[in-house]
């Protein structure tokens, strides 16, 4: 090996973890929960609640401008409405709830305060009443709310039974936990979009088993392990075969996708059996080889799970929520997961670089394994010195923030968060 081989060296592995093979474990409802009116920064919903209301898990207790809902998770007791800093970095009002053993709300008086009775709601406003955001009603990258009827008819669907992060596996692991529910599921959606072409993704080892399981009902598209393989924009493309940009919601091109999960929660809703409250996240470790997926109440704080797995928040240097290569960085364990939450990655001091150069050396590594072939050093240094425009003639705006340039720099430079600013920046 040469010296430019030994310094220049190939991509670091991206990690693959792999699950612990057990069933998704339920972690029992917390002290009290923080759920943010907000999906998932962009759609805020108005308080229907005050502090010192009393609630019933299933209530609503916030509503969009379109009349989308969100729901308190637990029974018990508002004990405030308080800006908070959310997953993402949004600072929101969000709602406190601490527990008590009141039994939950029905969903036929859910649907009653809601103001449109079950059997004479269509088939939007079920889903909206019962916080199911559709995949057609939220567009791309800028989760905007939107009115179904401003798009073309869905021509195709994507069920995703594969997650992007090579550390997540909620989804794979609801699928071959759920057949039957999938089973309703896809038929609901045949009614909802009878013209569409229907696929689901499936990792290797399951794609034999969905082809047993869904037959005639779904073309089952097999994703490979390589993160690579995953990233979501890719698989829908090659999946569906047309190209959806970032900066365009996929219900433009009259496709629709969503996750194994939010097709059980649709069949949970139209099925009149809850609303959407819980979420399915996975744990893993950067020392850990493999990983555990529990289903939680929305609005658990990161502290609460990690404290009922016996993995305390103080061993643990930096918590990321989502995984290792799209995940973001928390400064507190205080911060409650939400619907778009579907992953923690926990890291040690000595997985987190002691320096960072910060540097670009000109290597190139970032720009040799960017999927879509950007030019991600230029974009990086154009950006850090605020030459937006000139970033802008490298179609920054097809980046998919999928993190690989970031993982392979041996600089160690923010350059996914380069990018965001970029095309969160004022034109």
């Amino acid at each position: 090996m040469n010296l430019l081989q030994a310094i220049f060296k190939p991509i670091a592995h991206v990690p693959k973890y792999q699950s612990d093979g057990a069933a998704i474990r339920d972690i029992t409802d917390p002290e009290y929960v923080v759920i943010p009116l907000e999906y998932p920064g962009q759609i805020l919903f108005k308080p229907e609640v005050k502090a010192g209301d009393t609630v019933c898990q299933n209530q609503i207790i916030g509503r969009s401008s379109l009349g989308s809902c969100v729901h308190a998770s637990i029974s018990g007791v508002v004990k405030e409405i308080k800006t908070i800093w959310t997953v993402r970095s949004f600072n929101v009002p969000a709602v406190v709830i601490e527990r008590n053993d009141q039994p939950p709300m029905s969903m036929d008086e859910m649907f009653e305060r809601y103001g449109q009775p079950f059997e004479s709601a269509s088939t939007i406003q079920k889903l909206r009443a019962s916080g199911v955001i559709s995949s057609w009603t939220t567009p791309g990258r800028f989760h905007l709310e939107a009115d179904v009827d401003e798009y073309p008819e869905v021509k195709h669907i994507v069920i995703k039974g594969v997650n992007e992060e090579p550390t997540i596996f909620a989804n794979e692991k609801l699928l071959e936990e759920n057949p039957k529910m999938i089973v309703q599921g896809i038929r609901l959606l045949r009614d909802i979009a009878p013209r569409a072409v229907i696929s689901l993704t499936a990792p290797p080892r399951l794609v034999e088993w969905a082809k047993q399981q869904f037959p005639d009902l779904t073309r089952v598209v097999g994703i490979g392990d390589e993160y690579k393989d995953r990233i979501e924009r890719l698989v829908v493309s090659r999946v569906t075969g047309a190209y959806v940009p970032n900066t365009m919601p996929y219900r433009e091109k009259g496709i629709g996708v969503l996750s194994v999960e939010y097709l059980l929660t649709m069949v949970d809703a139209l099925e009149r059996t809850r609303p959407f409250i819980t979420k399915c996240v996975t744990v893993a470790s950067c020392h850990e080889s493999r990983s555990v997926t529990v289903r939680i109440p929305l609005g658990t704080p990161i502290k609460t799970i990690l404290d009922r797995l016996n993995w305390p928040s103080k061993d643990y240097a930096r918590i990321l929520v989502g995984g290792p290569m799209k995940g973001i960085a928390q400064y507190s364990d205080e911060t409650p997961l939400t619907k778009s939450s579907h992953g923690l990655f926990l890291m040690t001091d000595d997985c987190v670089p002691d320096e960072t150069v910060l540097t670009c050396i000109n290597c190139g590594c970032c720009t040799k394994v960017c999927p879509i072939n950007l030019q991600v050093h230029l974009i990086g240094r154009y950006v850090e010195y605020n030459m937006i425009e000139e970033a802008r003639r490298y179609h920054v705006e097809a980046c998919n923030e999928c993190g690989l340039c970031a993982y392979c720099c041996p600089s160690h430079r923010p350059l996914v968060q380069l990018i965001r600013m970029c095309n969160q920046s004022e034109k």
